[in-house]
């Protein structure tokens, strides 16, 4: 049931990220050229044979916000949310407003799936390109981590510092925090399976 690689990924993965245009993972400008990668990793890594649904989605931003519509692929079991994962290009990393936003983004992406969570921890990552940062919201706790940090009203203050996207999707810790990731979930999703 568990994911068991914790080295690179398979090679069907790796060559479908290495033959994105433009760059490949860490120069990719256009975000549409990741969601074929993206798909097919999560689907790897959950299973259609398990009866995970790796469902994409485009939102929104709030009224009042640029427009920067955002994909998040949602990861069901049973039409409840176990795991997303929300992408943007790359240059959303180069910039401090655009992590902020990208930061408020996957709050609210917790906010709009919680009620209907049915396993006590959501993860969620936020994959700038090729740089992630790992994101969990707990049930029980009722908080999401990594831990908010407000804005400053008299300082200019870095409110999601560059450091949250220091893991790469591509490196050995990279694959060995996602594939962590993913265990837990699956984990979980067997534990609330058993309970009901």
């Amino acid at each position: 049931m568990s994911v068991t690689n914790s080295m690179p990924w398979p090679i069907h993965i790796v060559t479908m990220f290495e033959s994105i245009p433009a760059g490949g993972l860490a120069g990719a400008t256009d975000k549409a050229v990741l969601y074929g990668p993206i798909n097919m990793l999560l689907v790897h890594l959950f299973p259609l044979t398990d009866l995970y649904i790796v469902s994409p989605q485009w939102k929104k931003p709030p009224e009042g916000f640029s427009i920067d519509f955002t994909t998040v692929f949602v990861v069901q079991k049973a039409q409840h949310p176990v795991f997303f994962l929300e992408v943007k290009p790359a240059g959303s990393f180069s910039s401090r407003s655009a992590q902020a936003a990208t930061d408020d983004q996957m709050r609210n992406r917790f906010d709009e799936l919680i009620d209907d969570l049915t396993i006590p921890t959501l993860h969620g990552i936020s994959a700038l390109s090729p740089h992630l940062s790992f994101y969990t919201y707990s049930k029980e706790e009722n908080n999401v981590l990594p831990p908010l940090i407000l804005q400053d009203t008299n300082q200019v203050n870095d409110h999601a510092p560059a450091a949250r996207w220091a893991m790469e999707l591509m490196s050995d810790d990279g694959v060995q925090r996602l594939t962590a990731a993913v265990n837990h979930v699956k984990q979980m999703v067997v534990d609330h399976l058993q309970q009901a």
